[in-house]
């Protein structure tokens, strides 16, 4: 029987728990971090390779107030953007990210073992000021790794802009 997709919706804290529980039974945690302002074939792809590199993965979804993708955006509320990412099957749990410096204070209080991002991004490792290069460096100091998933060419705000 599917799940309430409202119970995979939690906070920090709560997830912090879940992983507690889910490390001492020995399964990895995935991170996926973004704004999935219009769920699209890209972000299902992402999600489900994202899986495959662990037993639990858990979305952190940007609060509006930090969206910066221009004006009108997000165009959907982060209540709703949460619903729809929780309910995919592939998706274990979804918390809200209202921290402005990005999923670090997720990532601090969860610790998991792999974080991942579209292939895209990898070329963004070499900035060292790049939010991506502290993703990594924070990632692996917490005994992590960063991984990086195929891409299927698609973007939502390329969706926005044909409207």
């Amino acid at each position: 029987m599917p799940r309430d997709i409202r119970s995979k919706i939690v906070t920090p804290e709560e997830l912090a728990q879940i992983a507690e529980t889910a490390r001492a039974q020995g399964k990895r945690l995935v991170h996926c971090h973004g704004v999935f302002d219009l769920v699209h074939p890209g972000h299902i792809n992402y999600f489900e390779r994202s899986h495959e590199f662990g037993d639990i993965l858990y979305v952190g979804v940007l609060a509006d107030k930090f969206v910066k993708k221009g004006p009108d955006r997000p165009r959907f509320p982060e209540q709703m953007r949460l619903a729809w990412v929780a309910a995919l099957e592939c998706v274990d749990f979804v918390v809200l990210n209202n921290e402005e410096e990005g999923p670090w204070h997720i990532m601090r209080i969860v610790r998991p073992h792999v974080y991942t991002k579209g292939v895209s991004e990898q070329a963004k490792l070499d900035d060292p000021n790049s939010p991506l290069h502290k993703d990594k460096t924070l990632i692996e100091e917490l005994g992590g790794e960063i991984r990086f998933t195929p891409e299927v060419e698609i973007h939502s705000t390329d969706i926005f802009k044909s409207l």
